[in-house]
């Protein structure tokens, strides 16, 4: 996968091509700190040597650790300006890999290796194009074979979701009538089945033309952390994608940490001057 940043103009670049290493290890993520900010390991190329070779030299340089270079995840190019060289055209490529053992003293001092879990650092790279890098590999790494799994794109029966919703640990079971009224006015839902046995729920609910919410995304307790909530999520982006335009008001309660899934998923957190809020519902 390749994605280019910024836009080209009618005037001369200075290139440079650079290979990094994303190294992630249970969920944290290995970066620099510099006095600029957080990059990857990794950097420019000096004269013909290979992706491997680059990586490797700029490991013992900015940490001084030996480093395994495994697969490509992606590449990504960016046209800036910069204000030292002027335009600037870097094209970076992005392999998987792991930090294999400190075998010197680092030549960069302002260097700093910091491992930092994905929710610290998702958004936080000094580059636009390493924001982006992190991201795709974060999804390689935790994508999972679905096929041994049914998935509908249509509500459940009340009674399974009432099931899913306490093994899910989301919630108490709801009246039968009221969840089944629930299910036949939702305007999009997906369903996971192993076998007969629900295991995975979301839904879209809204007015059909302005206002919507996303509400019940549940995946049983046994089947968590394989995909199936990021599965969901991806039906529901390309539900939204082909039924709403850009003034359309989409919004949702998030239970942490679920709110990680929803913010790969084009969900903000509200601004400091907005508030989200719930209605009491209790009989006066």
């Amino acid at each position: 996968m390749h994605k280019v940043f910024g836009e080209k103009l009618k005037t001369n670049y200075r290139d440079r091509a650079g290979a990094y290493l994303i190294c992630i290890n249970e969920n944290k993520v290995a970066v620099v700190k510099t006095p600029k900010g957080f990059f990857f390991l990794g950097g420019g190329f000096e004269g013909d040597e290979s992706a491997q070779e680059c990586i490797t030299r700029e490991c013992i340089e900015e940490v001084g650790y030996e480093v395994k270079v495994g697969e490509k995840i992606c590449s990504a190019e960016h046209y800036t300006y910069h204000k030292r060289v002027g335009y600037f055209h870097p094209v970076q490529t992005y392999y998987a890999g792991e930090l294999v053992k400190r075998i010197d003293c680092p030549v960069e001092k302002d260097h700093t290796l910091m491992w930092l879990g994905y929710d610290e650092i998702r958004g936080k790279m000094f580059s636009p194009m390493q924001n982006w890098a992190l991201d795709m590999a974060w999804k390689k790494l935790h994508s999972f074979d679905l096929s041994q799994f049914v998935i509908e794109n249509k509500a459940p029966k009340a009674e399974d979701y009432n099931l899913l919703r306490v093994a899910s640990g989301i919630g108490g079971a709801k009246d039968i009538e009221k969840a089944r009224t629930a299910m036949n006015n939702s305007l999009f839902a997906v369903s996971v089945y192993d076998g007969k046995k629900l295991i995975g729920s979301g839904r879209i609910i809204g007015d059909g033309g302005v206002s919507y919410a996303v509400t019940d995304i549940m995946v049983d307790r046994e089947y968590q952390n394989r995909g199936i909530g990021e599965e969901i999520m991806n039906r529901i982006d390309r539900w939204f994608d082909a039924n709403t335009d850009e003034n359309a008001f989409v919004m949702l309660i998030a239970n942490k940490p679920a709110d990680n899934l929803y913010s790969r998923h084009s969900f903000d957190y509200l601004a400091d001057n907005r508030l989200g809020m719930l209605r009491n519902q209790k009989k006066k």
